[in-house]
C-alpha cells in the first residue's frame, strides 16, 4: 500500500457513515498504538460493535482485521522508523553544524519532556515491584532497545538479587520462558520499530503468569494491551538515530528508586559483588591452603 493508513482514514471520513466515523477517529486519536491491538479494544475505544470494526477494516480494502494490523506494522517500518526517513524529517539544513550547546540543549529539552509527561504512579509501582528481593526479574528488549534492556539489568543486579538479562525471543530463550511463572517479571523495553518477537515472548510470558513491566515510548508498544505497568518515554527524536537519554534516565531513575527501597541490602550486596571483583575469594582460598 503506497498511501499510508493514516492518509488513509483522514481521505475517506467524509465517506463514512458515522458508526464508521468513530472507529476512524478512534484509530487517529491513538495512531498507531490503538490498531496494533485486538480488535476489541478499537471498538472499546470507538464505544462501537467488533463487527463495525471489522465491517470497517474491509471498507478501506482489507481482507480482515490481521491484514490491517500487518500493514500497520509495514509501514512503522518502512516509513515511521527508517533511519533513512528519519534523516530527511529531521537531519539540518546540508552543510549546518549544531554547537555542542544547542545539541545538548536538545537532549534536556527531550529529558524534560519525559519528566513531565511521566505516569508517577505508574513509576511508584514498577519501583515497589522491583524492590520485592525474593522475585526474579528478567530483562530484555529488540534490536535497538536490548543495549539499554542490558544496562538496566547489569545496574539493577547491583542493587539486588536475581536479575538476568535475556534476548525475548521464543526461539533463542525458550528454556528460560519454560522456567518463569507469577513469581517472576519481565522488564521489556520496546520502541519502534515494535518488534514481533518481542511481542510473541512477552505475550507467552504473561501467559504463564509472569507479571510485565513495559518501558515504551509515546506512540506505545502492542505489549501495553497485557503488561501490569506500562513507562512511556515522551522524549521524540530529532535526529537521523533516536536519542537514548530519556529512556537511560528512567532506567537509571528505577535503579535509584529500588535502592533506596533497601539501602542496607544496596550497600551489603556492593559490598559483596565488589570483594569478588577484587579477588576476596582466591585470596581466602589461598591462605585456607597454606600449610601450617
Amino acid at each position: 500500500m503506497g498511501t499510508s493508513i493514516r492518509a488513509l482514514l483522514l481521505s475517506q471520513m467524509d465517506s463514512l457513515t458515522p458508526s464508521e466515523q468513530k472507529v476512524a477517529q478512534a484509530l487517529l486519536d491513538r495512531y498507531p498504538s490503538l490498531g496494533l491491538g485486538p480488535i476489541a479494544n478499537v471498538a472499546k475505544q470507538a464505544e462501537v460493535s467488533d463487527p463495525t470494526v471489522f465491517r470497517f477494516v474491509v471498507r478501506m480494502g482489507f481482507p480482515n482485521y490481521s491484514s490491517f494490523q500487518q500493514a500497520l506494522y509495514d509501514e512503522i517500518d518502512t516509513a515511521m522508523n527508517s533511519p533513512l526517513a528519519r534523516m530527511d524529517a529531521f537531519h539540518p539544513e546540508s552543510g549546518a553544524r549544531e554547537s555542542h550547546s544547542a545539541i545538548f540543549q536538545r537532549l534536556s529539552r527531550s529529558l524534560a519532556t519525559t519528566i513531565d509527561g511521566l505516569d508517577a504512579t505508574a513509576f511508584d509501582e514498577a519501583v515497589t515491584l522491583l524492590a520485592k528481593p525474593d522475585i526474579r526479574i528478567f530483562c530484555g528488549g529488540g534490536r535497538y532497545t536490548a543495549p539499554l534492556a542490558s544496562l538496566f539489568s547489569f545496574t539493577l543486579a547491583y542493587a539486588r538479587p536475581h536479575v538476568q538479562y535475556i534476548e525475548p525471543n521464543i526461539n533463542l530463550a525458550r528454556f528460560v520462558l519454560a522456567d518463569m511463572g507469577p513469581d517472576d517479571v519481565l522488564v521489556i523495553f520496546d520502541f519502534r520499530r515494535y518488534q514481533k518477537d518481542s511481542l510473541r515472548f512477552a505475550q507467552a510470558a504473561h501467559r504463564l503468569g509472569t507479571r510485565i513491566l513495559l518501558i515504551t515510548d509515546e506512540w506505545t508498544s502492542p505489549i501495553s494491551e497485557f503488561a501490569e505497568i506500562v513507562l512511556r518515554i515522551q522524549g521524540r527524536p530529532f535526529a537521523m538515530l533516536q536519542t537514548n537519554v530519556p529512556a537511560l534516565a528512567l532506567a537509571e531513575a528505577l535503579v535509584i528508586g529500588v535502592t533506596n527501597r533497601h539501602p542496607e541490602l544496596a550497600k551489603q550486596r556492593m559490598e559483596k559483588i565488589e570483594y569478588l571483583n577484587t579477588g576476596g575469594i582466591e585470596q581466602d582460598t589461598n591462605q585456607r591452603d597454606l600449610p601450617e
